[in-house]
């Protein structure tokens, strides 16, 4: 999860942007903080979904508010759901600097032999709230490690293919310093 900082209520013509759908946000969303999602920071490559913090179906009155609104892949949003969550309970990442909260540990798949998973993990240090961070993952799901076919949750497996990169990368980057 990374934190992301989308800014005041885009302008049009130095007013505050309106719209009648939430879905017409994408763009500004996008715009502000990148194809990501906005839990499992998996790249959005195509439709991303516009992901209502406060769930519409219990807060109408925010259904349309662009504070309200973040940019999430479609395991992060269907695993939310309309399922409620705060500030007071949750790690959330427009609020948060949730780089501070998880760690990422690499696992063996369960169901698949000879196959490595990374999963997010509560940060082991004082200053950061673990039953609140373990909340953020149950809610989204971020341990979820689906084997089937007709998987369409694989964000383990970006994860991992990720942090390989990232340490690739950190090793060659070492290596030309030295």
């Amino acid at each position: 999860m990374r934190p992301v900082t989308k800014g005041g209520i885009p302008q049009i013509n130095g007013t505050d942007k309106t719209v009648s759908d939430y879905k017409d946000w994408r763009q500004d969303l996008i715009d502000r903080i990148g194809n990501f999602c906005s839990y499992c920071n998996m790249v959005l490559n195509d439709s991303p979904q516009v992901e209502h913090v406060a769930p519409k179906s219990t807060n109408p009155a925010l259904a349309l508010v662009w504070s309200n609104m973040l940019l999430a892949c479609g395991p992060c949003n269907r695993a939310k759901s309309n399922l409620p969550y705060d500030l007071s309970t949750h790690y959330i990442p427009d609020y948060h600097n949730t780089h501070l909260a998880f760690d990422y540990v690499v696992v063996n798949h369960p169901k698949r032999k000879n196959t490595l998973a990374c999963n997010p993990v509560p940060k082991q240090n004082h200053a950061v709230n673990k039953d609140k961070a373990n909340a953020t993952i149950e809610l989204f799901k971020l341990d979820a490690m689906t084997s089937s076919p007709r998987a369409t949750d694989l964000r383990w497996k970006y994860r991992y293919e990720a942090l390989q990169s990232s340490q690739l990368w950190r090793g060659s980057w070492d290596d030309w310093g030295a």
